[in-house]
């Protein structure tokens, strides 16, 4: 499993579970971490259960990650976030 403090990645399975907080402060730094990593280890499903906070960045983030790879899944949304997709309108373009 690789790791670095707001991505865990397990290689044998191509989960990808994010942690910390995911917003519009965090994600430009975190989104190339992320990038480089998908291009190691095939990305299969984008695990949310420990992502402490997050904003509409995030949204934004994930319908990236689902037009570049649309068979990729979503797990573990946390309360705010499904929140937050319910509001927008676009809980369709990712579940």
């Amino acid at each position: 499993m690789q790791k670095n403090h707001y991505l865990n990645i397990d290689v044998s399975t191509g989960t990808y579970q994010l942690q910390d907080a995911f917003d519009k402060f965090t994600i430009p730094q975190q989104w190339q971490v992320i990038k480089e990593a998908f291009k190691e280890v095939q990305p299969v499903v984008i695990d949310l259960k420990n992502v402490s906070e997050c904003d509409s960045a995030l949204i934004a983030l994930l319908v990236e990650i689902k037009r570049l790879y649309a068979d990729i899944s979503i797990a573990n949304a946390p309360d705010n976030l499904v929140q937050l997709l319910d509001l927008y309108q676009v809980k369709t373009l990712l579940f």
